[in-house]
């Protein structure tokens, strides 16, 4: 059963973008191209002020899956990230970045996994990464965290190695919490296949950091997360996860507390929503994520303070 044999879409792909010129065709060419074409993909653009609208009302003119709509006003990328959930008909959802690319069979392979096993509720791919060069970075003003050159491969490594995780996790509640916490990535599992009714109960309204991990342990409420074992999604490595964790947290926060523990809550929702036992159980691994983001903070910290030094001088 593929392509056009009812009037919905079986897959609604949610693409929310803001001045995406530089990546938009590319992802736009690899998601039309998807060899499974029973779908639609709903484009909110978040009012840009570069060519993303002229580019999206080209593609719409040409095929009749994208759904375009140009927001008014600029509504924050969490709230359209929401916006496009909120606009999908089918019964199966995926949310798409703008500077991500995906290989032909990506939807059909996942697809076919949540059609086979009830008990999947969330599929996705082997992953990789790709980058731009620092010059690069700098001609197309794509805003990252400037490291010395000493911490530079460190981080490099470290960024593709969480991007890249998305490993199975299936077992007891108890046990998937302990699997998904030990190591939950760099949220690349939240741009896998879902259950659109799934995705809708579990989807958190409230924005924080450590939101996509509060999400992911919604959904192993209800099933288990599968990962095809074939490389079929592209990740870009510089992307908003890369902008510095002061620079996130004040943009998700806004407050002093939620800047000097960007995980605070997170820790809060997980002491709610999954329980003191829950926690206790792994205290070892939220000491670890609190500890981490404590330390981020002050090598950002550090590192803006260097920057500014340097302008000065």
């Amino acid at each position: 059963m593929n392509d056009h044999q009812s009037d919905l879409p079986e897959v609604s792909i949610g693409l929310p973008v803001y001045n995406g010129e530089l990546f938009l065709k590319k992802a736009l060419d690899s998601l039309l191209n998807q060899t499974y074409s029973n779908f639609e993909l709903i484009i909110s653009d978040n009012n840009s002020t570069d060519s993303t609208q002229k580019i999206c009302q080209e593609y719409a003119k040409n095929d009749k899956r994208i759904c375009y709509i140009h927001q008014e006003k600029n509504i924050g990328a969490f709230s359209n990230f929401s916006f496009v959930l909120t606009k999908a008909k089918a019964k199966y959802f995926m949310w798409a970045a703008v500077d991500d690319y995906w290989d032909d069979n990506f939807l059909q392979k996942n697809l076919d996994i949540l059609q086979m096993d009830p008990n999947i509720v969330c599929s996705i791919s082997k992953i990789n990464t790709y980058d731009f060069t620092d010059e690069e970075l700098v001609k197309y003003d794509i805003k990252t965290v400037n490291y010395p050159k000493f911490l530079k491969n460190f981080v490099k490594t470290r960024r593709k190695k969480l991007i890249t995780s998305s490993f199975p996790i299936s077992g007891s509640y108890t046990q998937k919490i302990r699997l998904f916490l030990k190591n939950p990535g760099a949220s690349s599992r939240f741009y896998g296949l879902y259950r659109t009714n799934q995705i809708k109960e579990c989807y958190i309204k409230k924005q924080f950091i450590g939101v996509e991990f509060a999400i992911s342990l919604n959904l192993l409420k209800h099933g288990n997360f599968y990962e095809v074992d074939e490389v079929l999604f592209h990740r870009f490595s510089s992307g908003w996860s890369t902008y510095g964790i002061i620079n996130m947290a004040k943009t998700v926060h806004g407050n002093i507390i939620g800047i000097l523990f960007p995980y605070s809550l997170f820790n809060s929702w997980c002491l709610k929503n999954i329980g003191l036992k829950n926690v206790l159980r792994n205290l070892d691994i939220f000491t670890r994520i609190n500890v981490g983001g404590f330390l981020f903070f002050g090598i950002d910290l550090i590192l803006k303070t260097r920057n500014k030094l340097c302008l000065k001088f």
